[in-house]
């Protein structure tokens, strides 16, 4: 009997988790389109920032990747 209970409330408990995980996947999907959408808007009313950004962003990473570059071989 003791089983059956735990059974039970086992298959109980995954059904709510399952139901969970749909849940959570559902926000995340909204909360990226949203996201993406919101960037997608913000870029195409400031191009210049957005270059001016990512071209900072790639100088920074050929910065680091030079310096960890240049101890590996010094």
């Amino acid at each position: 009997m003791a089983d059956t209970v735990g059974s039970a409330e086992t298959k109980d408990l995954n059904t709510k988790v399952e139901a969970l995980k749909r849940d959570i996947a559902d926000v995340a999907a909204l909360a990226k389109s949203k996201v993406v959408g919101s960037t997608t808007q913000w870029t195409r009313e400031n191009p210049e920032a957005a270059i001016a950004i990512v071209a900072g962003l790639a100088g920074a990473i050929g910065f680091a990747l030079g310096l960890l570059v240049g101890r590996s071989r010094g």
